[in-house]
């Protein structure tokens, strides 16, 4: 026999119309159930916090020392409102970058009020010379005072900003 694309798509048209309604019917569900339940993201409402420092001369090990110190701090008394928590660093440079994330504003304040002493010391050491903060517009907003006097960079968050849902 000798197919031509037509009659190959005439073949394959006809026998999609004898495909069983059951068969057509749970591929249709299954891919449904697919889409509404097993998503792999859901909206990003999480409060981060970005603070640059830079280790004044000489106080490289001191500064350093601090670090496990905040680490631990938020593995004891922060679960259930920080996202994630680490540094970055030291460059070459000396600057170190902190990535910290908590699910809401009352979150991050809970950790600035937890992490406070330690920073005071580790301030003495380095000076924060970038400071961003970044979440849902109004999370910013009940932020502004409390941070006023580290003069943060704020950036709402874009509509649409997605995160992966955490896992059990």
């Amino acid at each position: 026999m000798n197919f031509s694309l037509l009659n190959l798509a005439a073949i394959l048209a006809t026998a999609s119309a004898f495909t069983p309604a059951r068969l057509v019917a749970k591929t249709t569900t299954t891919t449904a159930l697919r889409m509404s339940s097993s998503t792999w993201y859901e909206d990003d409402k999480v409060v981060t916090l970005v603070p640059k420092f830079k280790i004044k001369e000489g106080m490289k090990e001191q500064y350093i020392a601090l670090l496990p110190k905040f680490v631990e701090l938020v593995k004891a008394n922060e679960e259930g409102s920080c996202v994630h928590y680490g540094f970055v660093g030291p460059t070459e440079d000396d600057f170190v970058i902190c990535r910290e994330g908590y699910n809401d504003a009352a979150g991050l304040l809970k950790h600035l009020d937890n992490v406070g002493d330690v920073l005071n010391e580790a301030l003495q050491y380095a000076d924060i010379v970038d400071l961003y903060v970044q979440g849902p517009a109004g999370e910013l907003e009940k932020l502004k005072e409390a941070l006023a006097d580290f003069g943060p960079d704020y950036y709402p968050l874009a509509e649409g900003s997605l995160r992966s849902k955490a896992t059990p």
